[in-house]
């Protein structure tokens, strides 16, 4: 891990954020098998994922560096990024809303390569038949955080 960085626990591990000097956030990933060490620490950025975890529906409208991705994934994680808490929307949904009325595969290969989820709500997007479709974090982790949120039983 390079730059800045810290740690939120929750109920199934941590969340491992980096940001630059800037506090922009480069990176989120999750630790559920407790490879990373607890680095707390008291940044705005910390102390609103605390929340969020802990039920409060709070907007993790952190700032994030999306200058390495495509114009596409952009544009994609733009659209990804305003759907509400507890709300969900399919992959073809957010094609659309990208300007790719049929690339929803290609959303899910944005998703898969999403590398701030959580601020990039990646969870949120399901498959057209309301399964939760992927999740590089695994499906318990995804459901996990759709409960959390109110938008899966």
């Amino acid at each position: 891990m390079g730059g800045t960085w810290f740690t939120v626990g929750f109920a199934l591990g941590k969340v491992v954020v980096e940001t630059g000097p800037d506090e922009v956030v480069r990176r989120i990933r999750f630790d559920l098998s407790g490879d990373v060490p607890p680095r707390p620490s008291g940044s705005p950025a910390a102390r609103l994922i605390g929340r969020y975890f802990s039920g409060e529906k709070v907007p993790l409208d952190l700032e994030v560096d999306l200058s390495q991705e495509s114009s596409f994934r952009r544009r994609v994680y733009q659209v990804v990024i305003k759907i509400p808490y507890g709300e969900t929307r399919t992959y073809g949904e957010i094609a659309a809303l990208a300007g790719c009325q049929k690339g929803a595969r290609a959303v899910g290969q944005a998703m898969a390569a999403n590398r701030i989820p959580l601020v990039i709500p990646c969870h949120r997007v399901l498959s057209a038949n309301g399964k939760t479709g992927g999740f590089s974090s695994g499906i318990e982790l995804k459901k996990y955080l759709l409960r959390l949120e109110g938008a899966f039983s």
